[in-house]
């Protein structure tokens, strides 16, 4: 039976789309989300481009939802897999 599990790439390559229509840089997102580097959204905006398979944290989920007025169901992309029966 598939199981849905979070799309990394998509699910980034989103946000990135998200920050970029409201006009958020990297370091204001580092601002908003209070970071201590702007390294983790480079390292989300690096997965959104095929290189890497860093997501945010829930938190950061949560506070992203908010800082852009929409659901965290909004943000995330899903895919669906198949797992394996085991005994």
């Amino acid at each position: 039976m598939p199981e849905k599990v979070i799309n990394a790439k998509a699910t980034c390559a989103n946000i990135r789309r998200m920050f970029e229509e409201k006009g958020y840089k990297p370091e204001d997102i580092r601002k908003k989300l209070h970071l201590g580097t702007v390294q983790s959204v480079y390292k989300w905006y690096s997965t959104a481009n095929g290189k890497g398979n860093s997501i945010p944290s829930m938190d950061h989920f949560i506070l992203m939802a908010q800082l852009l007025g929409v659901t965290i169901d909004d943000l995330i992309i899903t895919k669906n897999i198949e797992f394996e029966e085991r005994d």
